[in-house]
């Protein structure tokens, strides 16, 4: 049990400066969806066309399947400079999926 509060209390740490994605200058693109009997990938990628530095970047994908929702996953792109792209795949394990929305879900921005 303390291992959880531990565990809970460093990801609200870690997400204290992070604020709702808001950011026009950060452009996320998805690739086709990808799914086999171990689950569903998707490729993401974030472009950062702004002046702002950011030390990471939330993608959250939702993925469905005739309509019904088969789970959530994330990743985190890191030090997304001005003018640089990240990027990384999204796994759902242990679900077919036929369709996934993404969404920049949170941003931090480098401190000066």
């Amino acid at each position: 049990m303390n291992a959880l509060r531990h565990m809970l209390a460093v990801s609200c740490l870690l997400f204290a400066g992070a604020a709702a994605a808001d950011d026009s200058a950060l452009t996320l693109s998805q690739s086709d969806l990808f799914s086999d009997d171990v689950g569903s990938m998707i490729e993401v990628a974030v472009v950062n066309d702004g002046t702002v530095a950011y030390n990471s970047a939330v993608v959250t994908c939702h993925f469905t399947a005739r309509g019904r929702s088969q789970g959530t996953a994330s990743t985190t792109l890191f030090n997304l400079l001005p003018g640089s792209k990240g990027q990384d795949q999204v796994h759902l394990m242990g679900a077919r999926a036929d369709k996934a929305a993404c969404e920049i879900s949170y941003t931090t921005p480098a401190t000066p």
